[in-house]
């Protein structure tokens, strides 16, 4: 009787030990402080051509901006946070199984008291959190206050729920890059895979007859961030995130069943 909540509190325990790993790994990554300088001077520039495409300058420090700029302003953050950003998720996630499962550490890990669900979710947990952190939330928590500060009329409100969205796409993607290092062996066809689920659904909506699924992508992820944060008040922006959620769900539950039953 006592065996259960001695395995599951074992099994917690693993997760936790991972996961912080994970972490640590992650401070020390070379490609994880990339990303978040690119995507920090990116969006810095973002800012600075805002700020010299003002035309009119008030007696403050905060300077008034057209409408027309503002959205320009935000739909280069969401273009760039949805879709560089993606690019990033992959190229930081694309080796997270496949490396570990090459040098035998997968099976040395879950000889210990790991599940192997542990071990999966670790990995897409603790890349999913990296980044949002790394290519979402820090990156534009800088571009909001510097535009905060000198401009008026920030949708900031509107810009954090977008950026919330763009957090659930790094979750999407960390969650099914792992799942795809369950599948294949070797990078390449994870890499080829993780494009191939991310890209190619966006010529789906083009067929008339399934017009209707450009509701439902992932996909559509960083248009669904842009039109909260412009305030568009669509009804996508509601759906896609949460068919994003399930659709990850979904794929990590069928990747963790076939971990389960793998020789590692």
């Amino acid at each position: 009787m006592t065996s259960e909540p001695r395995y599951h509190q074992s099994a917690l325990s693993g997760f936790n030990v991972l996961f912080e790993n994970e972490l640590l790994d992650a401070r020390r990554s070379k490609r994880i402080i990339a990303f978040l300088a690119i995507m920090t001077l990116s969006l810095l520039l973002v800012f600075v051509i805002g700020y010299v495409n003002v035309k009119t300058f008030g007696d403050g420090a905060r300077h008034v901006i057209q409408q027309s700029s503002m959205e320009r302003m935000v739909g280069t953050w969401a273009t760039l946070v949805g879709f560089m950003g993606s690019l990033m998720v992959i190229a930081a996630t694309v080796d997270a199984v496949t490396h570990e499962r090459a040098l035998g550490i997968t099976s040395w890990i879950v000889t210990k008291p790991v599940s192997r669900l542990s071990y999966l979710s670790a990995k897409a947990s603790a890349h999913a959190a990296i980044a949002c952190i790394t290519i979402v939330i820090i990156p534009s928590a800088i571009w909001v206050t510097l535009s905060l500060v000198f401009f008026e009329a920030v949708p900031a409100a509107h810009i954090i729920v977008a950026a919330g969205i763009l957090c659930v796409e790094m979750a999407f993607l960390s969650f099914v890059v792992v799942a795809l290092g369950v599948v294949f062996r070797s990078v390449a066809p994870v890499a080829v895979c993780a494009l191939a689920v991310w890209f190619l659904p966006n010529v789906v909506p083009a067929i008339s007859s399934l017009n209707w699924t450009y509701r439902i992508l992932p996909s559509y992820l960083p248009i669904a961030a842009l039109s909260v944060a412009l305030n568009e008040k669509e009804t996508y922006a509601l759906t896609i995130p949460i068919a994003s959620i399930i659709l990850a769900a979904l794929a990590f539950a069928a990747a963790v069943l076939q971990f389960e039953r793998q020789e590692l």
